[in-house]
């Protein structure tokens, strides 16, 4: 499932797995005769047919379901397993099933309600032809990974893993495994695509279909551009005549909302709104061109809007997230909000006038035309105000009691949007102010220290709030001790989030940390235990012992590196004492193979190479120096195929973290080689430098994306922190490669992106927190007081995303919907950067005797 949205249904407070939650109405399989093995495990409900155990692979079988006939499908093949003693499972309950098949549902898994695991191809094609048969004519969404069989549909299969063989990648993630007809290992991709393993074919289709060439064609429209995939259907872009069209498709018997509504359901709904707004007020909503079936699918077609998001306006244009903006920029930033707003609301009571609700207000949902115009698009939730049976919307944007609000007052779910957009436009902190009302004091203070904020434009985005505490002032009359306050609290709270005996985690923590591993440096428990010591408190002996027996049992299975991987996990068990096992982990993590496949800092090399020179220095065995060396000497001097993936730049994945490792070598050795090279890195990671407002360096995280970030994990932040380091080494050095800048110019203006006083996230690698604690550490390396201030003057924002929670406060982990103690972007994260900042502060302001020093990652 989409990780915004899977990771939020099992608990309100923290993110949970969606599979973890209630299942609902259970779905009780047909009867099964004794000698059958029955087991519940997350989402699912396996049969054990008697006889030996599963192969390791082949044809698996799925059969598909609406809603309403999911009971009488399960029957049916409860009674085929049994009678061709095949093995399966099915969806737990009715909940689960609307969870699997949701709108914002993984497409990889969407449509399996059933998957039958058949000892060999001969069994396959029994199974296959026995359930074509006794499900004929029975209907179900199409399993995007499969290939249906014969005339069913509802019946299909794939060919694949059983037993969830698997391998770890170098960023910390488990790749599915089987293997091939020649004996060798290779991968079994989840992807929305029949795709068969090389050296396999298709046994049970008779003949291949023909594949047509030139233009992808749907009822007179050409095909032009995928604009979103989801699981109730994509939205494209395509042609006709000349002329764009925007067409939006909703699969069969997918696409659910919580009212148990179908997708199809609700796209020939918003069809008929569309026509009756657009008969009464054209240009109200996009104008509707019709409505048409194809194969199992429908697809509404509708003008196309040009425009680009609310959100996307808001991050383009707001002052706030630029350094030194004036006042004057504010002015016209404030104005033209006002000006969008109000032409906003103005469509909304012409709507309302007419006898609808919109009731979806979200930032996705208002495009912006480069005249600041703006129109509502996505009407699939608009209903009439007398009879708004779908609440749907987005966090943050919809009301708190959404449904008894639908009854008794239904406009005022587009007074409540409207008023959320409104403060998405001053800076967006709707988690935060939903749990604590008083963020909004902060977020005015610091508005107005740029400039003076509107007094009407306030007032509708904050739903009538007036400044009523006066801990901004408080903050600002001593902001190092209030900093200090905030600290301590949030270690307090972090101290009552350990669970010991939970199954999954130990900490609270993001989708980050269930996606890679629970335990590491990142995102787990490693991290946590890392900040708590550093800040001086006694971690648990319990969950010290947890972190190590499991790190031990995985170490086969966890990548080597050092945020995601045993690396970066050795290093805490040694500070905290456990040698022996930071020992092993280390040697297992020194000969791992993707050590010689990839040289993040993450998961790779370059992360392993740190550690080892880290435990190095803590204890002079001269073994691990040697294995540091022998691993960051077998990096590529090409370094394009050895980095993440998904980022190709930045500390995490990209060059600037190989680069950190060579500089801690050529701390330790003397040896000017690697400081050499690691300035090559730098300068090459220029590359993917581009200019930020006002005078900032920002870095893009592939030379694709148009994204632009000053964050630590790979933008200015990360680049500053590593090039400040080699710059205090040896001040005078130069990038050995053709730059557009010198190494102090670009230290400069990378640092000046970092002085920027806002930014969505609070976290260390990804938000507010990770930028002061830069600031802080370069002020006091470089010895710059003016950076240390801009530390602590960005320090302070935090208290704008602070959570109080009893016992402590509290703060939301990316992506920013649950709270997390994880040190990636959660209330570990803050609480080293705060104690970083504190330990930057002036001579003579009085330090914590409780924080304590790591050596792990000291420097």
């Amino acid at each position: 499932m989409a990780v915004d949205m899977s990771f939020l249904l099992a608990d309100d407070d923290f993110y949970a797995p969606w599979d973890l939650g209630d299942h609902g109405v259970p779905f009780e399989a047909g009867p099964v005769p004794s000698g059958w093995r029955r087991a519940a495990a997350g989402a699912w409900v396996h049969w054990g047919a008697p006889g030996g155990p599963l192969p390791d692979q082949g044809w698996k079988v799925h059969v598909s379901a609406s809603l309403d006939n999911a009971p009488h499908v399960l029957a049916v093949v409860t009674g085929v397993c049994v009678e061709l003693e095949v093995s399966f499972k099915h969806l737990a309950g009715r909940r689960t099933f609307l969870l699997a098949h949701d709108k914002h549902a993984h497409r990889v898994q969407s449509g399996k309600f059933c998957t039958l695991y058949p000892c060999d191809q001969e069994h396959a094609l029994r199974v296959l032809r026995r359930l074509e048969s006794a499900l004929a004519g029975v209907e179900g969404p199409y399993v995007l990974t499969d290939r249906r069989f014969g005339d069913s549909t509802c019946v299909s299969y794939r060919y694949g893993a059983f037993r969830g063989r698997s391998v770890v990648d170098a960023e910390g993630h488990h790749v599915d495994r089987m293997t091939a007809p020649d004996g060798t290992e290779v991968d079994d991709p989840r992807r929305p695509e029949f795709r068969l393993p090389p050296g396999v074919v298709d046994p049970f289709r008779t003949a291949e279909k023909p594949v047509g060439n030139g233009p992808v064609a749907l009822n007179g429209y050409t095909f032009e551009a995928v604009l979103q995939h989801s699981n109730a259907g994509g939205a494209y872009r395509f042609g006709k005549d000349g002329e764009p069209v925007f067409v939006k498709e909703a699969r069969a018997h997918n696409g659910y909302t919580a009212d148990e509504s179908a997708a199809k359901t609700r796209l020939t709904a918003e069809y008929l709104a569309l026509r009756a707004i657009h008969d009464r007020a054209p240009g109200l909503c996009p104008r509707p061109v019709e409505l048409f079936h194809h194969w199992e699918h429908t697809y509404l077609v509708t003008e196309l809007v040009p425009g680009m998001s609310l959100y996307r306006w808001m991050v383009t244009n707001n002052p706030a997230v630029r350094t030194n903006a004036d006042p004057a920029d504010f002015a016209d930033y404030h104005r033209r909000c006002q000006a969008l707003v109000d032409d906003l609301r103005a469509q909304l009571d012409r709507l309302h006038d007419l006898g609808w609700v919109y009731v979806d207000l979200s930032p996705t949902n208002v495009l912006v035309a480069d005249d600041d115009r703006v129109r509502l698009v996505d009407f699939e939730a608009a209903q009439r105000i007398a009879d708004v049976r779908r609440v749907m919307g987005t966090p943050g944007y919809l009301h708190p009691d959404p449904r008894t609000t639908a009854r008794t007052d239904p406009l005022e779910l587009d007074r409540y949007g409207l008023s959320a957009l409104a403060l998405l436009l001053l800076f967006p902190l709707h988690e935060t102010v939903e749990r604590n009302p008083e963020a909004l004091d902060h977020l005015h203070a610091d508005l107005s220290e740029q400039a003076p904020v509107p007094r009407r434009l306030w007032r509708l985005a904050t739903r009538d709030h007036e400044p009523r505490t006066e801990e901004p002032d408080r903050v600002r009359a001593d902001t190092l001790n209030a900093l200090r306050d905030l600290a301590e609290r949030t270690a307090d709270h972090l101290e009552t989030l350990a669970q010991p005996d939970h199954p999954d985690r130990v900490y609270p923590t993001i989708p980050l940390g269930y996606e890679t591993n629970t335990r590491a440096l990142a995102a787990g428990t490693a991290g946590v235990l890392h900040a708590l010591h550093r800040f001086g408190r006694p971690c648990d002996p319990a969950t010290v012992r947890r972190l190590r027996d499991d790190s031990l049992a995985r170490v086969e299975d966890t990548a080597p590196g050092f945020l995601v991987g045993t690396a970066g996990i050795a290093g805490v068990l040694a500070e905290l004492g456990e040698v022996d096992a930071a020992e092993t982990l280390l040697t297992a993590a020194a000969r791992h193979p993707l050590n010689t496949t990839s040289a993040t800092l993450n998961g790779g090399a370059a992360g392993t190479a740190l550690a080892l020179l880290a435990h190095h220095r803590r204890t002079g065995d001269p073994r691990r120096l040697d294995q540091a060396e022998r691993l960051l000497d077998a990096v590529p001097d090409d370094l394009t195929g050895h980095l993440s993936r998904t980022n190709r730049s930045g500390l995490v994945g990209g060059r600037t973290g190989v680069a950190l490792a060579l500089l801690h070598l050529h701390r330790t050795t003397g040896d000017r080689r690697p400081f050499d090279r690691g300035m090559r890195l730098l300068g090459e990671e220029l590359a993917y430098a581009q200019p930020l407002p006002v005078d900032g360096l920002g870095f893009k995280i592939g030379l694709k994306d148009r994204r632009v970030f000053p964050y630590l994990f790979a933008g200015s932040a990360g680049y500053a922190a590593v090039l400040s380091r080699f710059l205090a080494r040896h001040p005078d050095a130069e990038f050995p490669v053709p730059t557009d800048h010198s190494p102090a110019e670009a230290l400069e203006r990378s640092l000046k992106a970092c002085t920027v006083r806002f930014a969505v996230f609070p976290g260390l690698f990804t938000g507010l927190a990770g930028l002061a604690a830069v600031l802080a550490d370069t002020g006091r390396r470089l010895r710059r007081p003016d950076l240390v201030e801009a530390a602590v003057v960005g320090a302070r924002g935090l208290f704008r995303s602070a959570v109080p929670r009893p016992g402590g406060v509290g703060w939301l982990g990316e992506p920013g919907q649950r709270l997390s103690a994880d040190l990636w972007s959660g209330s570990a994260g803050v609480l080293l950067a705060l104690r970083t900042v504190l330990d930057s502060a002036p001579p003579g302001v009085e330090r914590s005797d409780r924080h304590g020093r790591s050596p792990a990652t000291a420097g």
